[in-house]
């Protein structure tokens, strides 16, 4: 099929409450247009036209790809209106337009393949995706005529009461012979109760002129909801996160507690891993097998070995941890921190920008920023890497099989040599031999018989 796609994502969303487009508001840690986008992309239509109105620069942002061009709604003046605006980004294509409203994120590729094939198969000048459902409170319903045939959509604020319990809705989603398309949205007014253009009368249009209207009943009417506030907004991840959660238990992962686990749908995690309650799993991360992750534990673009342990209230964002890796709990790994095999990080630690090397520890109460450890190290705890200046970061280097003290300072740029040792309580702020000890102390004055003034008793 030749197929051009315009994605309607200009509105401001008023029922949001919000400054944010409504596009834009995440879904299990993605905004809602990319959902869609991705089902889009999976059609591979040989052109999609976004149309962009409230804060058009912040929804641009969302998607790099060469595929799309973005037009700008001005005013948002209704779906027809911007239906129209993304004539001029298609003037010379020839083919079916499919039409979409950009706050869809449970609609799938396959749904969307099924309709289109249907409005092949039919020869439909326009098809309508549609759906059945018991309460139709806020949708624009589906007028068919004693044969079955669509004739029109009414939308709920200009419906009749008895057009109002027709449970037959309008999806917003439309799938256009393009030479059709651009006349029938000449003919459309704003006389209505909104003074909007409506995208919906074209279907008024088209039986006016005799035309074949198709009207396809999508089988799981949740794909088709819109989102209009933020009671549908968690809804809809309420369905989504079922989605994601069934499929990966059914490939093999554990999760202890579904309704409290929360998993973007492009994580990938590996059989045998068990993830416990409250524990959210985000962005591009990827989990390998018989790994334990959680309780209480927020994951994001982070990439796991296998049998990885993550321990109860940890954090970790943009990192890298190998095979047979214990972390936590309430440990805190911010962006490029790696974590090599064999390594321990423990309780109340936070490594930013730094590796960990094989069969390293961190095991306690310890800052670990901008540095380079080696295998075997033990660092002890409440040791902090000074690695910030006032102006700029600097590195430390500790090499293979060095012992660091507990509440030792590592003042960067330094290095601290192969087998060291540094002494418990210890600035260290010159560079350490390989095999030395390092002590950097105040040395320990003991003044005797001494006693401290009482405080002075307070008077009655």
């Amino acid at each position: 099929m030749n197929l051009a796609v315009v994605i309607l994502a200009a509105g401001m969303g008023k029922r949001m409450k919000s400054d944010i487009p409504k596009v834009l508001h995440p879904v299990l840690g993605r905004p809602m247009l990319s959902y869609l986008l991705d089902a889009v992309n999976n059609l591979s239509p040989k052109r999609v036209v976004l149309v962009v109105g409230h804060r058009a620069q912040d929804v641009k942002k969302i998607s790099d790809s060469k595929k799309i061009t973005y037009v700008v709604q001005t005013k948002q003046l209704g779906t027809g209106h911007a239906a129209n605006c993304a004539k001029s980004a298609l003037k010379n294509f020839k083919g079916n337009i499919l039409i979409l409203n950009g706050d869809f994120p449970l609609i799938t590729s396959s749904s969307l393949k099924k309709f289109m094939k249907d409005h092949e198969k039919k020869n439909a000048d326009l098809s309508i995706l549609t759906a059945l459902i018991d309460d139709p409170h806020g949708y624009g319903r589906i007028k068919r005529d004693q044969n079955g045939d669509v004739i029109g959509i009414v939308e709920e604020k200009d419906a009749s009461r008895e057009e109002r319990l027709i449970n037959e809705i309008n999806s917003g989603t439309y799938c256009v012979k393009s030479s059709f398309l651009w006349n029938a949205l000449k003919k459309i007014n704003s006389r209505n109760k909104q003074s909007e253009y409506y995208l919906t009368d074209i279907v008024q249009s088209a039986h006016k002129d005799s035309l074949k209207v198709n009207g396809v009943i999508v089988s799981d009417s949740d794909e088709v909801m819109g989102v209009n506030d933020r009671s549908e907004l968690s809804y809809v991840q309420s369905v989504l996160k079922w989605r994601v959660n069934e499929s990966l238990m059914r490939s093999g992962v554990t999760l202890i507690d579904p309704e409290t686990t929360y998993i973007s749908p492009e994580v990938r995690i590996g059989r045998d891993t068990t993830i416990y309650p409250n524990t959210h799993i985000y962005g591009k991360s990827q989990i390998g097998r018989d790994c334990v992750i959680g309780p209480s534990t927020w994951i994001e673009d982070s990439k796991f070995g296998n049998r990885v342990t993550i321990r109860s209230s940890c954090r970790i964002t943009n990192a890298t941890i190998n095979n047979n890796v214990n972390i936590g709990p309430f440990a805190h790994l911010r962006p490029e921190a790696q974590i090599m095999d064999g390594a321990k990080i423990g309780n109340f630690v936070e490594i930013k920008k730094s590796k960990i090397g094989p069969g390293s520890k961190v095991s306690h109460l310890s800052y670990v920023g901008d540095a380079m450890l080696g295998k075997d190290v033990n660092i002890g705890a409440g040791t902090i890497t000074c690695n910030y200046d006032g102006f700029e970061k600097h590195k430390t280097v500790v090499e293979d099989n060095v012992f660091i003290g507990s509440d030792t300072m590592l003042v960067a740029p330094i290095k601290v040599g192969k087998g060291a040792t540094t002494g418990a309580g210890s600035t260290i702020s010159k560079d350490v031999p390989e095999g030395s000890l390092a002590i950097g102390r105040a040395r320990q004055i003991i003044i005797k018989d001494w006693k401290r003034n009482p405080k002075e008793k307070k008077r009655k």
